[in-house]
């Protein structure tokens, strides 16, 4: 399965299984969520463990928890696994969303399409690519996918009470920006770090920036936040903030006591969200971009190396089919020269000139200077350049 490739959302579906997120609690389904990444804004591994081997980028592996979240979501709140009521359910959420017309996330969001799924899967591509740049993507791979889990949380409220979706949606940015505000505070010694996270979220927001609230925790306003899904988030977030310089001082530990008990959070619940970011900083820490401050050619080669190398493993299966192929192409030419084919033949034979047509212009690419560079560029504004072998998905 390949997210960055159309018809990805029926793979999955054929891949998934419902009985994984039935099983779960709201509280473990959350757990599993987080321990992806999700919720920090880097994700590095999938939520089912069917999709752990694939070879992904943290772009594509956030479009599956992403989905994988929502879905999950459903089948827990709505109690059925039908991914075609989902599907209608979560295009409806998001042109909801769109209400509002705002300058936000869900400006995109157009319903043309009549291919299976495009839309859900233009939705979920636009949601986790802030940037349709490429370039502008790869100099600042910083996407700002730190307040992305608010989908799934007023998913939640959706599929409960549609009515008062885009009140809730504002609510819920509007308080998540004001913690953080609150939370910054509580830092004595402000890092770069401290300061690209805060830049990161800023971009997130929608409606207000963090210079909107003031810095006191009994301000806050959490009456609407009643779910285990919203406690567990808005803690994480607090510590997000707090734990990126991998210490919490007596000052930091005060304030996130006092939002335990300000959220009706279990002491248990908040151990455990400590103990995850512990253990997901320490372990990702060196591939979390925000900890990244290298010059951007750097990042431009780093990025670009990456990206043809995931091309080169993910497509050796691809590459072995195209010269079997051809192996039938070669077959049905020699066939020509001695008898004449059949409609079928005839058919096959013009499918696979097409298809090498394709072939030939995409490896050709890595003979030209710089190939290497372009290759990847190429693959995101023509997609179409590789031949069908080549998406996993069909």
């Amino acid at each position: 399965m390949n997210p960055s490739k159309e018809l990805w959302i029926a793979k999955f579906f054929k891949l998934s299984n419902p009985s994984f997120f039935s099983n779960l609690s709201e509280k473990s389904f959350y757990e599993e969520i987080r321990k992806t990444g999700f919720i920090y804004g880097f994700t590095t591994k999938s939520i089912q463990p069917i999709f752990h081997t694939l070879d992904l980028t943290s772009e594509e592996r956030t479009k599956i928890v992403l989905l994988e979240a929502l879905y999950g979501t459903y089948i827990q709140t709505v109690g059925t696994h039908n991914f075609k009521d989902f599907t209608v359910a979560a295009e409806a959420f998001y042109k909801k969303l769109n209400e509002a017309k705002t300058d936000s996330y869900f400006s995109f969001i157009r319903f043309e399409s009549k291919k299976k799924f495009a839309s859900l899967e233009k939705i979920i591509n636009q949601r986790t690519t802030r940037s349709v740049n490429y370039f502008d993507k790869t100099f600042s791979p910083h996407l700002s996918n730190f307040l992305i889990f608010t989908d799934v949380l007023c998913f939640k409220r959706y599929l409960i009470n549609q009515n008062e979706i885009l009140t809730y949606n504002k609510y819920l940015e509007n308080t998540l920006a004001h913690l953080v505000k609150i939370s910054f505070n509580q830092k004595q010694n402000k890092t770069k770090y401290d300061e690209k996270i805060r830049q990161l979220i800023d971009q997130s927001l929608k409606y207000s920036n963090l210079e909107d609230f003031d810095q006191q925790l009994n301000s806050l306003n959490l009456t609407n936040i009643k779910t285990y899904y919203g406690k567990a988030y808005l803690y994480d977030m607090a510590l997000m903030v707090l734990w990126n310089d991998e210490q919490i001082d007596s000052k930091e530990q005060l304030f996130v006591k006092d939002l335990q008990k300000k959220l009706n959070h279990s002491s248990l619940a908040a151990e455990k969200s400590l103990l995850d970011i512990k253990v997901f900083i320490a372990t990702n820490k060196s591939e979390i971009p925000y900890f990244q401050f290298s010059h951007p050619i750097k990042k431009l080669y780093s990025h670009t190396h990456k990206t043809v190398s995931l091309l080169i493993n993910r497509n050796k299966k691809a590459l072995t089919t195209e010269l079997l192929n051809n192996k039938v192409l070669m077959q049905l030419l020699i066939k020509t020269t001695h008898s004449p084919l059949t409609k079928k033949e005839k058919l096959q034979l013009k499918n696979q000139l097409v298809e090498l047509g394709k072939t030939i212009p995409a490896f050709t690419i890595f003979l030209v200077p710089g190939g290497s560079l372009l290759l990847p560029i190429l693959i995101k504004l023509l997609p179409e350049i590789l031949p069908n072998s080549f998406n996993e998905n069909k």
